[in-house]
């Protein structure tokens, strides 16, 4: 009889066992029994197109399937701590039997992913190929060669000497740099693949060994960035409440049984009673209690995300009401976002089919410079999962970029975005593992337009308007360089501007455009090799309630730190004094807490104008040297013991980068200046005190943290300590006039604005600065988002005018 796909058996003698593996399939006809006796009297009534069955007694119940559904994939779910059920699969797959190995302990997302992976087996495109086809691959240590005679999407079929050893390739053997060839040219390759079944072929003229494979489960994972964890309920409740808008799927899980999720169908956030709750309805009885703890977890914008909440009501018909976890912990699964370009910066990949040959140009249907995603026609292509390709990027402009990609997965559309595709549309994901600097400028700005229509590339706008913009704006702090200071001060700053944001490596300069002229301005720098820094935000002003602009260009640049892949830190700084920015900032340090991968700061700016009558150092000061490389060991091994671990990565005060060098390099490139000078009073044993002070071309930071200098000092109490806090700060005021500055800068902690202010220094004021880790990105986006979002909506509610009362 014909059987659709969406025939499914299942047979398992845990009754949460079978309703969790019932719920992973929703979109399928599910029947699911206790015993495999059941199990065959089903088959015999309707053969199912999947059978999932526990590993008793599989050699005997495989031959009722091959009798009443030969047709089915077989799938067998069994334990790696199960010796008795693995040796009954294996006995069964030395008698020739075809069938898939699932582990018992896979459940939820990763459980749906794999049984819909073994379902599109059958619907993809299998190429018998001719003799000629030769495989090579490499299985602990020892290289093997083959005969290739079919390949397909989800997997191979190879032909092996008889004499090779079976056992090696017990299913679940993962080979290593599989490599098919016609004739001797490479027509396909890939890192992974995993045995599905061998056999011995003895009944042909000559023996063989046949080696089934499967292709996409063996992918390896890139390491995972470290977890986030949201501990704040505003936040947590924003990022529900946008889940609920993509619509993912809810799954509740018992504390206490891995191996049992439920689907939650119809899921709505409430408040009862000041208690945020989310309701819904179970997909498969939930064996729990009213106050058993549930853990929660669902998929967005690839991330996961975890949190528990306890069971506050359950009725027979499945409605459920769970408390909203307290925390979500968040995990990244790719290492960039992507987005979707516009029509006006499409893209195109062009590449040699593999096996066939042919010539294949597919439009991109998402991106990052990590990645990308488009679709295929899974019953005539085979692009399977692991496949390593030469292709060409078709940029927006007409121009072309050859990069290196590899396929990480394949997976079919839903039945509701299948307008276009093909027979079977799948959408193929890829990893670009090779990128020229061309093509990843066009995906970033691809990336600016599709995040705010309203940017633009403030590199191609003349300084001028940008200077203009500042003024109008109130952008007033940038001591050296004064408004008035005319012309000679708009070429010096924007000769650097030019330099620095023309190839965007160094730096982006984002403007937001209104209707008929600049809104706004923010800049990104990066200040050390690995730091990205947001800096110089200015806004006209006036009513921008309908054009959030600071919200959007802090946003912006903040995402183009993390499409940068060597930057491993975001950093911005904001003075103590401005209100709103202090408060913003200070919530979100605090929100955002990660221990070991952030920091938050707080400095004091003091500066000394150089131009005229400037005071002279002292006489009877401790000397000072420069630094060795014995000082900066000592230097890096101080900041470790004392914990400013993110303060030595993020600004590059390992010993062999503390002179800047390669960051220089980098900056050389471009016609700019950047290095660091370390300065050293010595003591009885070590250094008394360290100044490091920081070299830069004007005009790279307005307020100039690029020239400032700041103290270390191992131990404050020692009674030599000021004296060689003031030495120090004299070196660098010489270093400062040395170099033709205008000012010396200081940017120093509480303890040290008296001995800098009896130098002539003057405070302008208290600044707080947050560093964060790249792995911290996106939740700060959805917290940054929902923050603006919450405020753009009470600013609405607040507007909207009253229901008129009219009389029953």
């Amino acid at each position: 009889m014909s059987v659709p796909m969406r025939d499914v058996l299942v047979v398992h003698p845990n009754a949460s066992r079978r309703a969790a593996l019932a719920s992973a399939l929703p979109s399928h006809r599910v029947v699911a029994v206790e015993s495999l006796v059941d199990a065959t009297r089903r088959m015999l009534d309707s053969a199912p197109a999947l059978i999932i069955a526990p590993p008793n007694d599989a050699r005997l119940f495989l031959k009722e399937v091959d009798r009443a559904a030969p047709d089915a994939v077989r799938v067998f779910i069994c334990s790696q701590a199960d010796p008795a059920g693995l040796e009954e699969l294996l006995q069964s797959a030395a008698e020739g039997h075809v069938f898939s190995i699932l582990d018992d302990t896979v459940a939820g997302s990763e459980l749906r992913r794999t049984i819909s992976h073994m379902l599109q087996h059958r619907t993809s495109a299998v190429l018998s190929l001719p003799p000629g086809h030769t495989a090579r691959f490499r299985l602990g240590g020892q290289e093997y060669v083959a005969r290739c005679l079919e390949v397909g999407n989800f997997g191979a079929t190879f032909q092996l000497p008889i004499d090779a050893p079976l056992m090696a390739f017990f299913p679940g053997t993962a080979l290593q740099d599989v490599r098919i060839e016609h004739e001797g040219r490479p027509v396909m390759r890939t890192g992974h693949a995993q045995v599905q079944r061998a056999q011995a072929i003895r009944g042909s003229e000559q023996p063989y060994l046949r080696l089934s494979l499967d292709w996409s489960s063996a992918i390896s994972q890139p390491p995972q960035a470290p977890t986030v964890t949201m501990d704040e309920q505003p936040e947590v409740l924003a990022t529900l409440r946008k889940a609920l808008r993509r619509e993912p799927t809810f799954w509740l899980q018992l504390a206490n049984e891995s191996g049992l999720q439920i689907r939650l169908d119809s899921p709505s956030l409430e408040v009862v009673d000041d208690l945020a709750v989310l309701r819904g309805v179970c997909g498969a009885p939930l064996p729990a209690t009213l106050g058993d703890v549930l853990q929660l977890s669902f998929e967005m914008g690839g991330q996961s995300y975890t949190g528990m909440g306890s069971l506050l009501d359950y009725s027979p018909d499945g409605k459920a009401l769970v408390r909203v976890p307290r925390s979500l912990v968040c995990r990244n699964w790719r290492s960039l976002p992507r987005f979707k370009p516009e029509l006006q910066h499409r893209f195109l990949i062009s590449f040699l089919a593999p096996v066939t040959g042919q010539r294949t140009t597919r439009a991109v249907l998402d991106l990052s410079s990590g990645g990308l995603s488009f679709l295929f026609d899974a019953s005539c292509e085979i692009l399977p999962a692991g496949c390593l390709l030469d292709a060409s990027l078709l940029l927006p402009d007409g121009s072309s970029a050859d990069c290196q990609l590899e396929i990480r997965s394949i997976q079919a559309l839903p039945s509701s975005e299948r307008s276009e595709g093909g027979a079977r549309p799948y959408r193929a994901g890829v990893r670009l593992l090779s990128l020229p600097p061309l093509a990843r400028e066009s995906i970033i700005r691809a990336f600016i337009s599709a995040r705010c229509p309203s940017a633009m590339d403030g590199a191609r706008v003349p300084f001028q308007d940008i200077w203009t913009l500042m003024e109008d704006a109130r952008y007033l702090f940038h001591p050296d360089y004064p408004f008035e200071g005319g012309q000679p001060v708009v070429e010096l700053l924007g000769d650097t501007h030019v330099r620095l944001y023309s190839t965007g490596d160094l730096g982006r300069c984002i403007l937001y455009h209104g209707s008929q002229k600049l809104m706004g301005h923010a800049a990104g720098l990066r200040i050390h090799s690995r730091s990205w820094m947001i800096q110089q935000l200015a806004v006209r002003p006036g009513f921008h309630r309908n054009e959030p602009v600071a919200h959007e260009l802090i946003a912006l640049l903040v995402e183009l730190g993390e499409q940068l892949e060597d930057i491993d830190f975001v950093r911005y700084t904001w003075r103590r004094d401005n209100r709103w920015p202090n408060r913003l900032g200070s919530w979100l340090a605090r929100a955002m807490d990660g221990y070991g991968i952030s920091l938050l700061r707080h400095y004091n700016y003091l500066r000394l104008s150089l131009t005229e009558g400037a005071p002279t150092a002292p006489q009877g000061l401790p000397p000072v040297r420069e630094a060795t490389h014995v000082d900066r060991l000592w230097i890096e091994t101080h900041l470790r013991s004392c914990g400013d671990v993110v303060r030595v990565l993020s600004e590059d005060l390992q010993a062999d980068q503390m002179e800047l060098g390669a960051l220089g390099a980098r900056f050389q490139l471009q016609g700019l200046h950047r290095r660091r000078r370390v300065f050293v009073v010595d003591g009885d044993v070590g250094p008394l005190a360290i100044a490091l002070s920081e070299e830069g071309t004007p005009g790279l930071s307005l307020i100039e943290v690029s020239n400032a200098f700041s103290l270390l000092v191992p131990d404050r109490t020692h009674p030599q300590a000021r004296e060689a806090e003031r030495a120090l700060i004299w070196r660098c005021v010489e270093h400062a006039r040395e170099r033709g500055r205008p000012s010396a800068l200081g940017l120093v902690e509480d303890e040290e604005v008296d001995v800098l202010k009896e130098a002539g220094f003057m405070d302008h004021g208290r600044f707080a600065e947050w560093i964060f880790h790249r792995s911290m990105i996106r939740r700060w986006c959805e917290l940054w988002r929902s923050l603006f979002e919450r405020m753009g909506h009470t600013a609405l509610t607040q507007e909207a005018p009253e229901p008129s009362k009219k009389e029953p």
